[in-house]
């Protein structure tokens, strides 16, 4: 009985197909509380994610690193007066999802639950949040795989490659601290650090709440009073955090050497914030670039024509206090050095001389075509909706996002790419064992 729940909710998540209701509702509640709603009645699911501002893996005190990823592993573990077998056993038999998660600005808490169970599912949410045991044998059991996940990571070239990236374009501040922590802070650390985190962090103060499914309002304003009503009111942090810019200047390659079959190379520059006017051009400029896959021009010049990368891939990564335009690619050992003059001369031709008219309105079909697929479930939905509410886009924001796309020239990709890519800014940080002149 307990596998075909969870079989249901499984396929409920990935197929409540690509037709859904659009409208936004708030939802405000007696004790002071605001949650996004969209209601979806086809299928019996309910998705829920709740994410903390300013409570981030970044927000660790210096000598606590790690502190904010222990506490996403324990809140799980154990909550009210059930231990972590009977809490675990209570969430399978009920087929609830429930997991915790964090990235360096945020805290996030995702629960996904058959409507029927919904009474229970928020039950045991607000429990974990608001009532984690932090039981000793959870403590240390988590403490000893930490420390084993960190030394198996350190000579894995991906976490190597990912540390030394953080180091460079972060330097000092918070941002690039290693989010699992170190061998040491991780040693140092007791259960009260964590209890303390919860306590000044994970507040009604800094909530937001996003719920799709097969709820009314209501029902999720009953819900969230009841379970949510001892949250601690003031968000307290011990950690505050300035803005941070990328280096102004591209410094000599940074290799980490390792014997590996490939070169992986990790580049980038200064991105766009959220709230950046021109982000959506910005998030246009980066799909024609490198953020469309293999359709994508630097995939083109690399990939196609040049056979140098299997896959090669950018992003813009939007933070808090920070943004960043990065790209990725792995290559042949010989072929880094080639590669590399290939991405260099193929940015600066984009920066250059832009794109044309039919390659944009490709790109803007693809990317409004695909925007009500990637929306298909329950789960994509809420995600999208706690985006809307980290990043204040406004509550009409997911009626509004496919105009804002098709409105973007030309013109206005030319204006990007030249302020996106600028190459004696760029960083390139590889791991492998290359040929290169010029790095260190």
């Amino acid at each position: 009985m307990i596998m075909f729940r969870f079989l249901l909710l499984s396929t409920c998540l990935l197929f409540s197909g690509t037709a859904f209701a659009t409208t936004v509702k708030e939802i405000k509640t007696k004790n002071g509380l605001t949650a996004w709603l969209v209601e979806e009645h086809s299928q019996p699911i309910i998705s829920t994610r709740i994410a903390f501002r300013k409570s981030g893996t970044a927000y660790d005190p210096d000598g606590k690193e790690g502190r904010t990823a222990m506490t996403t592993a324990i809140l799980s573990d154990g909550a009210g007066d059930m231990d972590s077998q009977n809490f675990t056993q209570a969430l399978e038999e009920k087929a609830i999802k429930l997991s915790f998660s964090a990235d360096e600005d945020n805290f996030y808490a995702s629960m996904d639950t058959l409507s029927e169970n919904k009474e229970k599912a928020f039950s045991y949410l607000g429990l974990a949040i608001q009532n984690s045991r932090f039981d000793d044998d959870s403590f240390m059991r988590i403490k000893k795989q930490t420390i084993s996940t960190i030394k198996q990571q350190q000579e894995k070239p991906l976490y190597r490659l990912s540390r030394a990236w953080q180091e460079r374009i972060f330097s000092t501040h918070p941002y690039s601290k290693p989010e699992l922590g170190t061998l040491e802070t991780i040693e140092n650390l007791d259960k009260n650090d964590l209890k303390n985190f919860t306590r000044s962090y994970l507040t009604s103060g800094n909530i937001v709440i996003s719920v799709v499914g097969d709820i009314s309002e209501a029902e999720l304003a009953d819900l969230l009073e009841k379970n949510f009503a001892e949250l601690p009111k003031s968000y307290n942090p011990d950690v505050t955090l300035q803005e941070v810019k990328l280096p102004g200047e591209s410094k000599q390659i940074t290799l980490i050497s390792q014997d590996i079959p490939q070169t992986i190379i990790n580049f980038g520059l200064e991105g766009l914030k959220r709230d950046d006017p021109d982000y959506i051009t910005g998030y246009v400029t980066n799909y024609l670039l490198g953020g469309g896959g293999l359709t994508s021009i630097l995939s083109s010049e690399i990939r196609e024509k040049r056979g140098f990368a299997y896959s090669i891939h950018s992003s813009l990564i939007p933070m808090q206090h920070s943004a960043v335009f990065v790209g990725k690619l792995a290559t042949r050992n010989e072929k880094a050095q080639e590669t590399i003059s290939v991405l260099k001369q193929t940015l600066k031709n984009f920066s250059e001389n832009g794109v044309s008219e039919t390659e944009l309105e490709d790109a803007k079909r693809f990317i409004v075509g695909s925007f009500a697929v990637n929306m298909g479930s329950n789960s994509s939905i809420v995600n999208f909706l706690t985006v809307m509410q980290l990043y204040n886009l406004g509550i009409d924001y997911m009626d509004k996002r496919n105009n804002l796309i098709n409105s973007v020239s030309v013109k206005q990709v030319g204006e990007m790419a030249k302020r996106l890519v600028q190459l004696d800014k760029l960083q390139i940080v590889m791991i492998g064992n290359p040929k290169l002149d010029g790095t260190k």
